[in-house]
């Protein structure tokens, strides 16, 4: 998938220049792949929810909706742009099916995708059934991460599903998490530890200032802090710590790049979050050793891992072979294994 390409409900941005633009799609799709604990957590505190973070099932499912048409007595795929069908994140918790999706820009027609996404999710569910006994369009619970400020969303976004003509609607209303009203404290309060990497977002709307770099840093050192603050708690484990640390990097180096004109402070602090990374990885590797772990082994699980987090990317397996120098044969059994793929 070319993240370049992708519209304003995309996420990435690009305003032409040869900067890459900010993988904001990307970026959330690998983080929110990282970690079962903290997914847990984010909608436990987003929907109420009381799942228990360690022993809650989790299944990350397919976001790629192909619409299907019969060709003498055939199905095969429509011929369209497959990019307009991609959700962000579709996964169940004990059999429960969540959809989030994430916006940068205000979108008016957010509400209608999220809608279509859930139908195109349920419709893939109904044919993998492959009977037409009972039809029940069920639809995954929606929630949408508004990541820039828009004073005109609510809580909620109300939304019915209506059958014309006959009396009643079904509720399908959309829970939205405001990311503009949130700091650091607040989205540890939640357990919404995800999300505070994209905190740092806003500030490629500020104008290059002294006091827009100062800000910055000081929200960069307590993002930094709280997160070494959780991984002393218990709270995330080793590989979380390093992931929120990669992409905070990628969001940061971004930032400076293309807003602040490679900032000496900025750059000597992406300096020391790459150093505090490589520790982070010996660590990791140091602890497998301890408790006996073949390197072997351990390299086997990275590679799976690696194999899962660009699958939820929506990376299809030739590429995901390709990018990780694994046989094609090798993902595909792994995406089969872990019952992401038929």
């Amino acid at each position: 998938m070319n993240r370049n390409n992708k519209d304003n409900a995309g996420k990435t941005e690009n305003s032409g220049s040869k900067t890459p633009g900010m993988r904001i799609d990307e970026d959330i799709k690998y983080l929110f792949s990282s970690e079962k604990q903290a997914l847990v957590r984010l909608i436990n505190g987003a929907l109420g929810e009381s799942y228990d973070p360690d022993t809650t099932k989790l299944t990350v499912l397919n976001t790629e909706f192909v619409l299907q048409k019969t060709v003498s007595g055939e199905m095969e795929p429509a011929l369209y742009d497959l990019e307009k069908i991609h959700a962000d994140m579709i996964f169940s918790l004990d059999g429960v099916t969540y959809h989030i999706e994430f916006q940068t820009k205000a979108d008016l027609t957010i509400a209608i995708r999220i809608i279509g996404y859930g139908i195109s999710y349920a419709q893939s569910e109904l044919r993998q059934k492959g009977t037409l006994d009972e039809v029940i369009l069920e639809l995954p619970v929606p929630v949408l991460i508004q990541i820039d400020k828009d004073e005109s969303l609510a809580d909620e976004i109300p939304a019915k599903i209506k059958v014309s003509g006959r009396d009643g609607a079904l509720a399908f209303d959309i829970t939205v998490i405001k990311l503009w009203m949130y700091d650091v404290d607040m989205l540890v309060e939640r357990g919404f530890y995800l999300l505070l990497p994209f905190l740092l977002v806003k500030y490629r709307k500020m104008q290059k200032t002294a006091g827009s770099v100062q800000a910055f840093l000081a929200e960069l050192q307590k993002i930094e802090e709280a997160i070494s603050e959780l991984y002393e708690k218990g709270l995330i484990t080793s590989n979380l710590r390093t992931d929120l640390y990669a992409v905070i990097a990628e969001i940061t180096r971004n930032v400076n790049l293309k807003y602040y004109g490679s900032n000496v402070e900025i750059d000597k602090e992406l300096n020391n979050m790459e150093e505090a990374r490589t520790i982070f990885a010996r660590e990791i590797e140091a602890r497998g050793e301890a408790r006996g772990e073949a390197r072997g082994e351990a390299r086997g699980k990275a590679e799976v891992t690696q194999i899962i987090k660009l699958h939820v990317q929506n990376q299809p397996p030739s590429e995901i072979s390709s990018r990780l120098g694994i046989a094609l044969e090798k993902v595909t059994e792994v995406l089969h294994e872990s019952g992401l793929i038929q």
